[in-house]
């Protein structure tokens, strides 16, 4: 899934183009907390050697067939690296990166799909899942041959995100657009008879429209996300302090597993229809998707106020009324599972978060998706690569090699760090 926190977006109209398997072993000593606010103030640099083993440049194959777009979502599964793009097409590589296969079956056919908002793998088979803007879950081979479509349960509103729990069984995330009135964000656990099996609703925390002359709508979303780490799936918010599993041997029960103590810096006003994302605030607001390996947590805040080295940086939203600059004061941290401690990182390199690639010498590298079995995957656009290696060579020492036969109109790179 996408790197999600607690969303806020500011535009003229607005449309928005995770539980985890507790098995039978419940915390018996209560979740395990992290805590934030002892770890304020205390920064460092962290290398990427400290995390993890090895690191993977992989050059995606470039040519008419397999080009992509921007890039939605990244999978690594079976060997194989599934990419989603905003031309509602998944391209499947292999780990070399050598192009295998393009999947887009857009149309109004009984074997086709209207878009692709998410993508996830059959756990049990390997085959693609796509979930539709519509709640539609369509499932193909790597071959791209059709096996069946799953429609979602009536009246459960707009489907965000999604993955299945089992061959027949699925978790997906939504929320409600609704003018006047709280808003809505819940999650459902369905299976492919359209048996709602688990539900969960939070109403303290959504949208909330504008009644301002300019007719600006604010757009406020904080859903439930899924993720998974070996057997577990996890969901989180980011209002919620709680990151839950979910134990599929008692009725997909939530039972909390981490906890995270932000202190006298906790932002009571997330769970307001309309929050108070002040950047003078000396407040944390954690952003509700994490990454596992087997030792370590990989978490982000954003720090506001208490952001130790803020920067600017131009805004992707270029419309009246917006600034087109962003503060940036988003900081990275790892928990260490084995010694219960949160680090929170420095900047390695000005203006860059996450961990100084001390193995092959390249980018700063941060996970923005990861593999249930501990695999970080990061990606860098190749003009941006070139460009990195011609004005900052003294920082990435190893760039020119990673991209040695890159060409600026290649297709993006992506990082496999294990």
């Amino acid at each position: 899934m996408k790197n999600f926190y607690f969303l806020i977006i500011t535009v003229f109209t607005a449309a928005l183009t995770l539980l985890g398997s507790c098995v039978s072993d419940k915390n018996k000593d209560g979740p395990i907390i992290i805590d934030v606010e002892e770890a304020v103030g205390k920064g460092s640099i962290g290398k990427l050697s400290d995390y993890v083993k090895d690191i993977k440049y992989v050059k995606l194959e470039t040519n008419d067939s397999s080009l992509l777009g921007s890039i939605n979502e990244i999978l690594f599964e079976n060997g194989l690296i599934y990419v989603s793009d905003n031309n509602n097409c998944c391209k499947i590589f292999d780990g070399n990166g050598k192009f295998i296969k393009s999947i887009q079956r857009v149309g109004r056919g009984p074997e086709e799909y209207c878009d692709v908002r998410n993508i996830s793998i059959n756990p049990t088979n390997g085959n693609l899942l796509v979930l539709t803007s519509i709640g539609e879950i369509v499932e193909y081979t790597k071959e791209g041959i059709f096996v069946k479509r799953v429609a979602q349960p009536e009246g459960i509103g707009n489907s965000f995100n999604f993955m299945p729990i089992s061959n027949d069984i699925f978790f997906a995330g939504y929320f409600k657009f609704k003018k006047e009135s709280k808003p809505e964000n819940w999650f459902v656990i369905y299976n492919d008879s359209l048996e709602i099996l688990s539900r969960r609703t939070d109403a303290s925390t959504g949208f909330v429209i504008s009644n301002s002359s300019k007719s600006e709508i604010i757009v406020s979303i904080d859903p439930f996300n899924i993720f998974k780490f070996g057997d577990r799936f996890y969901t989180s918010q980011a209002a919620n302090d709680t990151l839950f599993c979910i134990d599929l041997a008692n009725k997909f029960d939530l039972v909390p597993r981490y906890v995270f103590n932000l202190g006298k810096y906790k932002d009571e006003s997330v769970r307001n229809e309309m929050p108070d994302m002040s950047r003078e605030k000396k407040v944390i607001t954690r952003f509700s998707y994490m990454y596992e390996n087997e030792n370590f947590l990989f978490l982000k805040f954003d720090m506001r106020a208490l952001a130790p080295e803020p920067f600017e940086r131009d805004s992707k939203i270029s419309v009246p009324g917006i600034s087109p600059v962003d503060v940036v004061t988003h900081v990275c941290g790892i928990y260490d599972k084995k010694k219960e401690r949160l680090t929170l990182l420095d900047q390695p390199i000005k203006r860059q978060l996450g961990l100084l690639d001390d193995i092959a010498q390249g980018p700063v590298f941060w996970p923005v998706f990861s593999t249930s079995r501990g695999e970080l995957i990061s990606y860098f656009d190749a003009v941006d690569l070139i460009t990195m290696s011609e004005e900052e060579s003294g920082n990435y020492p190893g760039l020119a090699k990673i991209i040695q036969g890159l060409g600026e109109n290649d297709n993006p790179v992506i990082v496999i760090a294990k």
